[in-house]
Formats: C-alpha cells, sequence, structure tokens
C-alpha cells in the first residue's frame, strides 16, 4: 500500500501540468454538457463556457499561489479575506463583461438562437465561482498534507536526534565504569588483565555498532551485560555475589541497546560502590505468555538510587522506542533492597 501511494506521489509530482489540463478540461465539458441542455446546443454553448474558462483559471491560481501561500500560510486572515473579496468581484466583474460582449457580437451576426435569454447567465457566474472554491479547496488539502508529513519527519528526526543523544550519554558514562575497573586491574599487575581487555574490547564493538541500531538482538545485549558484570567482578571479588537467572525462548525478541547494560550499571554503581562490605545483585530475564519480564535487585542501606541519570536516561530511551508497550517500576522495597522491574509487552 505504502507503495502504491509512494507511485501516485510520483506520477503526481512529474505529470503535474497534465493533471492540471485535465481537470479543466473536465471541468469545460461538464457546464458545457449541464448548461447546453436547456438550448440543445451543446457547441455554442461550450464555445460559450470557454470564453468564460480563463477567468476562473486565473482567479483560481491567484487564490492557490499567491493569496493562500501569502496570507493563509503566514496567518494572515484578515488580509485574506479582504483580498479574496476583492478577487471574486473583480471575476464576476470580468465574467459579466465576457458573457455581454459575446451577446453582443451573437446579435451583431444574428444568431438567434444564442441569447441571454437561453442561458441562466447568474447561474452560470455562480456556478464558476463553486469552481474556483472547489480549487482553493484542493489546494487546501495539499498543503495540509505537505505539512502533516513535514511534521512527521521533522517529529521522527527530533525522535531520533534524542536517541542518539540518550545513547551518547549514556555510553560514555558506561565507558568510564568499565576503564577504570581495567585500571584496577593493571596497577594490581593481575593476569586476569588480557581477559579484561577481551571483554572490554567486545564491549566498545559493541557500543559503537549498536549505537547505529534503533533495537539489536536480545542475546546480544545478554552477551555484553555478562562481559559487563564479568569486570565488574575482578573489580570487587568477593565483594557481591551476583545471580542471574534467563528463561523462556528469549532468541526472538529484540531490545534497544544499552538497555539491560544500564540496569546492571545502575546496580553495581549505587548498590555495590558505596556500600562497605557484602553486597548482592539478582538479575532475571524470562518470558511469560509472549511478555518480556526483567528484574534487577540489589542490596541498598538507606540510599535512594532510583534518582540518577541512568534511569532517567532509560524512561525516555523507554519512551521512544516502546511508547505505551512497556511498564516500568523502580521501587524500594525497603531500606536493604533496591529494584527495577522491566515489562515488554511483545517481542518486537
Amino acid at each position: 500500500m505504502n507503495r502504491l501511494v509512494t507511485w501516485l506521489d510520483d506520477v503526481i509530482t512529474r505529470r503535474r501540468w497534465l493533471l492540471h489540463v485535465m481537470f479543466w478540461a473536465a471541468i469545460l465539458l461538464l457546464y458545457g454538457i449541464f448548461f447546453g441542455r436547456r438550448n440543445n446546443n451543446y457547441l455554442q454553448t461550450l464555445f460559450f463556457v470557454g470564453l468564460l474558462m480563463p477567468v476562473v483559471i486565473a482567479a483560481t491560481y491567484f487564490f492557490n499561489y499567491y493569496l493562500i501561500p501569502r496570507f493563509i500560510i503566514t496567518g494572515r486572515y484578515r488580509l485574506f479575506i479582504l483580498y479574496s473579496f476583492y478577487t471574486i468581484l473583480t471575476a464576476l466583474f470580468l465574467e459579466m463583461m465576457v458573457a455581454l460582449l459575446t451577446f453582443l457580437v451573437m446579435a451583431e451576426l444574428r444568431v438567434h438562437n444564442m441569447s441571454p435569454a437561453s442561458v441562466d447567465i447568474f447561474f452560470l457566474l455562480s456556478s464558476f465561482l463553486v469552481v474556483v472554491f472547489l480549487g482553493v479547496a484542493i489546494k487546501m488539502v495539499s498543503f495540509w498534507r505537505q505539512s502533516k508529513d513535514a511534521y512527521q519527519t521533522l517529529a521522527l528526526e527530533r525522535i531520533e536526534m534524542e536517541l542518539k543523544f540518550l545513547k551518547a550519554q549514556l555510553n560514555p558514562h558506561f565507558l568510564f565504569n568499565t576503564l577504570n575497573n581495567l585500571y584496577y586491574l593493571t596497577t594490581e599487575k593481575s593476569d586476569k588483565a588480557p581477559q579484561a581487555i577481551l571483554q572490554l574490547s567486545e564491549m566498545l564493538d559493541y557500543v559503537m555498532h549498536s549505537s547505529k541500531s534503533t533495537f539489536v538482538p536480545l542475546e546480544r545485549e545478554l552477551k555484553q551485560v555478562g562481559n559487563y558484570i564479568a569486570l565488574e567482578l575482578l573489580r570487587y571479588e568477593d565483594r557481591v555475589q551476583v545471580k542471574t537467572q534467563f528463561s523462556g525462548d528469549l532468541n526472538k525478541y529484540v531490545i534497544g541497546p544499552m538497555i539491560l547494560i544500564t540496569l546492571i550499571e545502575n546496580a553495581f554503581k549505587h548498590g555495590v560502590m558505596p556500600m562497605a562490605g557484602n553486597t548482592w545483585i539478582n538479575f532475571v530475564v524470562e518470558e511469560k505468555e509472549n511478555h518480556l519480564f526483567i528484574s534487577i535487585s540489589n542490596s541498598a542501606r538507606g540510599n535512594k538510587p532510583g534518582n540518577g541519570i541512568g534511569l532517567e536516561n532509560l524512561r525516555s530511551q523507554l519512551h521512544h522506542l516502546y511508547k505505551d508497550e512497556y511498564q516500568l517500576e523502580v521501587e524500594n522495597k525497603n531500606a536493604n533492597e533496591f529494584s527495577v522491574n522491566l515489562i515488554l509487552n511483545h517481542p518486537r
């Protein structure tokens, strides 16, 4: 259907002049037949109507290509009404002059079957005004459609820019934390540093490529979450216990990039980093009734981790990507536990 609409738009754009010619030819033929029925002299009536057509065409294009763009589009409605009134009066005056001169010429040529009595001149003139208003209406619909398309294009561009901005905020923040992990290992001259460098390399490659995509396979995101957790465990060692649970057919899902990494990063940042002693994180991803349930809970001791930039950016990203097709709950169940629950209503 979209291809058909695109094809029609292309044809209309390239053959616009032909459509105009066909429109006015149809109007001429319609009025010639309609008014010719009264005197059964279709050829002369068509000739008379044809003499009036230049005035109608000029008035229509004056409305569409001067008055509407200059006054309606710019919001100067009073001037539009004033100039429209003058334009209509001028068009009526010219049509009456054309009609009068036509009948005088017909009288000189003694064409008796073409007289003012044979044509309802006032109804004819008013009918031509209807054609002018029809042309104006078509132009207004065209302007409305163009403005709607332009608005949708701007809205999409705005959303894409906001998503790129959000990713730009997330990625450096994530990179800063992982580089701190690597710095810690190198200062300790740990044999685990090469593995950490490899995991960090994979994550950076993922970040660079995922930033170009609106959605990524869920399994790719989960793999990088695993790399992130591994790097953090190298840093915190026995200070934190991380439990992960994945269940269901997760391969059919895609997800916005960095969403899960943001959640796990937030858990480490607020549930492990500022606390002394043993801490814990539980990370659950499961499918239930064609819904994707994501839950991350972590230890907490009276702090309020739900107001950070990470979760605020996550809310904005979810809103742009999923609209109303998600549920996000952030809660402190008690003084010792903080949790984030995310439900995506369907596989994308």
